[in-house]
């Protein structure tokens, strides 16, 4: 029996920032003027709970469990939908 084993990539967060500069995000984020793709909320340096790639676009997440297991599934589904 074969079981879907979904990787989930992490970043320490010495590297956080420079992960963030690379993506064009560190500023605004910053300044607050980014929000969590899947509650709205205002999203700072203190409560980013992931970052994630959906149709293409780099999302962030807040760091409520509600909204890391949403973008988790939605990660997984997309993965899903790609697989043959």
């Amino acid at each position: 029996m074969s079981r879907a084993v979904n990787a989930i990539k992490a970043v320490h967060d010495v590297d956080l920032e420079r992960v963030l500069r690379r993506l064009g995000l560190y500023e605004k984020l910053a300044r607050g003027e980014l929000r969590c793709a899947v509650c709205g909320r205002s999203l700072s340096l203190e409560n980013l709970g992931g970052i994630y790639k959906e149709d293409g676009e780099v999302k962030l997440v807040c760091n409520r469990i509600e909204c890391l297991a949403e973008a988790a599934r939605r990660v997984s589904l997309a993965r899903q939908s790609v697989r043959p």
